[in-house]
């Protein structure tokens, strides 16, 4: 399974944007206080981004043509592609009004952390770049590129950003947070976890415990995460989708703690603020799966998947059509999957380590390997420590595997995907014992956590001697 929201940087790296865009920014018929325009040429007019009564995201035709797939609501609907619209508007009327390019570039954030479309990245960079040529000492405006940065994956160059909008106004918790997720992102979690517990505990916000509880939750502290994203979800939220979002995780994090009825409850009340949420419908299809309900799991990971046909939907839903028997269907999936892969790519988004998994478990494991490999060497995470171990176990090198995948856990992580992905190699290495308690504990934290995986632990399960 491709965890491909695991990295959780793009939703709240977003929010905190939009939060501090609330809190901080002046308003956007107004240039900002204290700020003089540069006086250079006129910043360029962002295009590209679908504008009110269009689809929120482009949907590749094999998902156009399941049976459970609809439309995706009209932007009109959407406040936010509203206030898209009359930001467009106001800088095509004044390419150097630099409140608006600036203002643009956050609603293009905002809108993408409600579609997950990645087409909004070019048009949100154009803006914000020209927002930075015009307000180069603007720190909201640095704030919203590190979040830009932290949705494509560019970890690197968010921390330098984030550090940049430090410099100017220590202040401001969104630049803080652009900090702390890059900081997590590049492996230094010493300093991302001091961090996160210093700013949830200075500014308490939805955004804030929300990183808390990320950093608890890579550490193994699923009790203290869910505790943090519990407070996060009951912090008064801007728009119903930011909560909605929170409120799925809190779901997600109730799952992984052995309440399944809390989990189910929690995920339809996101589903009562935004119908149709798709992080939430995702969570209820987990839910079947781990009840053994293969039907149940379809079905929603074809309605998630049609209202966002995001990799790890679609993927989700191959690999329980895998399990059922459907290998046509799961084929078809998978090459959907490829598809929205390059969709990223092709915006901007570095995929290397997602996709390292992907090939891993549906494709080509030298291609795995050599993905798993850049991913590695650009961020020595404990995820992309787990992708590399995981190709090379593929390879049949499961001594190297080892290795890699005990760094992996070196955090106490208790994620099923990755002590699933340790008791394989362990038993493939004659450890039985350990073999016996990683998939155990995998399938005990999470038992929907994969079609495929969760099948694939109980086989390995059952050919274990003793």
């Amino acid at each position: 399974m491709t965890p491909w929201t695991g990295r959780r940087t793009l939703p709240i790296a977003v929010l905190a944007v939009v939060l501090c865009a609330a809190a901080c920014a002046p308003a956007s018929g107004a240039r900002a206080t204290g700020q003089q325009p540069n006086p250079a040429a006129p910043a360029p007019v962002p295009a590209g981004f679908p504008s009110a009564g269009s689809s929120t995201a482009p949907v590749p035709s094999d998902a156009a043509s399941s049976p459970a797939a609809r439309p995706l609501p009209p932007a009109a609907t959407s406040a936010t592609q509203q206030q898209v619209d009359f930001l467009l508007a106001r800088v095509a009327a004044d390419p150097g009004d630099a409140a608006a390019q600036r203002d643009l570039g956050l609603a293009l954030l905002q809108r993408i952390r409600e579609t997950l479309d990645p087409s909004g990245y070019p048009p949100a960079e154009v803006a914000l770049q020209a927002a930075r040529h015009l307000l180069p000492g603007d720190p909201l405006v640095l704030v919203g590129l590190g979040g830009l940065r932290l949705g494509r994956h560019a970890f690197v160059d968010a921390l330098k950003v984030g550090r940049e909008a430090m410099r100017l106004t220590p202040v401001i918790p969104a630049a803080r947070a652009v900090v702390v997720d890059a900081l997590i992102e590049v492996g230094r979690y010493r300093e991302a976890f001091k961090e996160a517990e210093a700013l949830a505990a200075d500014s308490p916000d939805l955004s804030t415990l929300a990183r808390l509880s990320y950093a608890r939750e890579l550490r193994g502290d699923l009790r203290g995460a869910l505790t943090a994203m519990r407070a996060a979800a009951a912090s008064p939220g801007l728009a119903p989708e930011n909560t909605a979002y929170v409120t799925a995780l809190v779901g997600h994090l109730q799952r992984l703690t052995g309440d399944p009825v809390g989990a189910r409850e929690t995920y339809e009340r996101s589903l009562r603020l935004v119908p149709g949420h798709a992080p939430s419908v995702s969570g209820l299809g987990h839910l079947a799966l781990g009840d053994g309900d293969l039907a149940t799991a379809e079905q929603s990971f074809r309605e998630a998947s049609a209202v966002v046909p995001l990799p790890e939907y679609v993927i989700a839903l191959g690999e329980t059509l895998e399990v059922a028997g459907d290998a046509e269907g799961a084929r078809r999936q998978y090459e959907l999957a490829r598809a929205e892969i390059a969709l990223f790519k092709a915006n901007g988004v570095v995929v290397d380590l997602e996709l390292a998994l992907f090939e891993a478990d549906h494709g080509d494991a030298a291609r795995a390997l050599e993905l798993a490999r850049a991913a590695y060497a650009e961020t020595p995470t404990v995820r992309a420590a787990d992708a590399l171990g995981w190709a090379l176990h593929r390879l049949g090198r499961d001594q190297e595997a080892a290795m890699r995948s005990t760094e992996a856990l070196r955090l106490g992580s208790r994620d099923p995907l990755l002590r699933f992905h340790a008791g394989a190699i362990e038993a493939a290495l004659g450890k039985t014992v350990a073999a016996r308690a990683d998939l155990r504990m995998a399938l005990t934290t999470d038992p929907g956590f994969s079609a495929t995986g969760a099948a694939e632990a109980r086989q390995i399960l059952g050919s274990l001697p003793g």
